[in-house]
């Protein structure tokens, strides 16, 4: 992706500053979106852990015959 970028900007501006400017934004950009798509998967697996843990409480008290508390 970052070579189709480049050699679209060189061809669109004939400048090899604009391209080096322009890739190293874009390397930026993809870095940070792989971040917050790591941190983004991370927390929707704690949510789902916790929504879990809560059913498996949920089963254990129908077993024992009593009502859980509500929080």
């Amino acid at each position: 992706m970052l070579c189709s970028t480049a050699l679209t900007v060189y061809f669109a501006s004939h400048s090899i500053g604009t391209v080096v400017v322009t890739t190293l934004t874009c390397s930026l950009l993809l870095q940070l979106a792989y971040f917050a798509s790591v941190l983004f998967l991370i927390w929707r697996s704690g949510c789902v852990s916790r929504a879990g843990q809560r059913a498996e409480h949920f089963d254990s008290c129908k077993e024992v015959g009593s009502e859980p508390v509500m929080r």
